[in-house]
């Protein structure tokens, strides 16, 4: 689970980054030790033949589990540490609401006499053409700061249509059509 961001704001969703005034930029890529999962690897191969600008490809390891597998929103938490009442954004923030989301849903699972979900990550590709909303706008050279002080590289990776290395599958688009997928399963 990756950050999005925008509706915070009366936006549109799409990939939280520096670029889009984010402060942080959603992390993304392919790993170097775990290969592309059965479940994934259509979604990976129609991200490269999409013709989106791609790093040098020995930058990064092409038949890679691709990750994230989705993005949830997590820009401007409102978070207390200490007492104090900031701002929090990122995996720390998104995560744990996709993780709520999925309580939710064994929860009516377990209501509908079967059991919870467990490994969610082969169901949630099946199902995405059903749930989740495409977020196509950004990339992710960029890591931290705003404006003229963000940290960048030359490459990362660019959201594209369908699956891509910065939002997966994109955001949850309609929570009751998302449940209603996995409960049915």
């Amino acid at each position: 689970c990756r950050s999005s961001m925008g509706p915070e704001t009366g936006g549109d969703e799409k990939a939280c980054t520096s670029a889009f005034g984010g402060g942080i930029t959603t992390g993304g890529g392919f790993s170097t030790v775990f290969d592309a999962p059965d479940y994934q690897v259509d979604a990976v191969q129609a991200y490269f033949k999409s013709g989106v600008q791609l790093p040098p490809s020995k930058q990064y390891h092409q038949s890679g589990r691709g990750y994230p597998d989705i993005a949830t929103l997590g820009h401007n938490y409102n978070v207390f540490i200490n007492k104090k009442d900031s701002l929090g954004s990122g995996t720390s923030a998104s995560a744990p609401v996709f993780a709520a989301m999925l309580t939710l849903v064994n929860d009516q699972r377990i209501s509908a006499g079967k059991g919870p979900l467990g490994f969610v990550n082969p169901a949630l590709y099946q199902i995405a053409d059903q749930v989740f909303k495409d977020l196509t706008p950004g990339e992710n050279n960029c890591c931290a700061g705003d404006g003229d002080q963000a940290v960048c590289c030359k490459y990362g990776f660019y959201a594209a249509s369908g699956w891509d290395p910065l939002t997966g599958l994109g955001g949850v688009n309609d929570f009751s059509a998302m449940a209603a997928a996995l409960v049915a399963m």
